[in-house]
């Protein structure tokens, strides 16, 4: 399994997780760090039945339920958003401190689109306001069909 070099693009998350591991006198384990540098290295939307394939592909041995634990550990910690989405799916990204961004989820392939738009953002802040409410946190999900899918649905009709 390629390693994780602790860049400084991800200083946040480790000196986040040093920190929330010391304030629960916790200890950073060998394999938890495995399963944490492995959900980083795929840099996607997935959950532990993912992951544990993914080891499992390399020949690792790692439990499924610790990799459950660690993503649990993980998004106490805040480092991770669990994301349900409307097909039953509960999958993991990181949660980057100030950013944000949406979603386009395709209803055939499952595949999870990133995106972030401006427009978007101010038109819900201007809805909120209007209804009296101030905004502290939101999410949008838009659900439909990925170009690949449509031209596949396209050529088969």
């Amino acid at each position: 399994m390629e390693k994780v070099e602790r860049s400084s693009k991800y200083d946040w998350f480790w000196s986040s997780l040093d920190n929330y591991l010391e304030k629960h006198q916790l200890k950073q384990t060998k394999q938890r760090t495995q399963i944490i540098e492995q959900f980083i290295r795929l840099d996607t939307h997935i959950d532990a039945e993912m992951l544990y394939q993914q080891f499992n592909q390399e020949g690792k041995k790692v439990g499924l339920a610790t990799i459950y634990r660690t993503l649990t550990l993980l998004e106490q910690a805040k480092l991770v958003e669990q994301r349900s989405f409307a097909d039953g799916r509960t999958l993991y990204e990181l949660n980057t401190p100030n950013e944000h961004h949406d979603h386009l989820v395709c209803i055939e392939c499952k595949k999870v689109i990133e995106f972030e738009n401006q427009e978007i953002e101010d038109l819900q802040i201007k809805v909120a306001h209007n209804h009296g409410f101030r905004l502290t946190d939101h999410r949008l999900d838009l659900y439909g069909v990925c170009s690949s899918c449509s031209s596949e649905i396209d050529s088969a009709n």
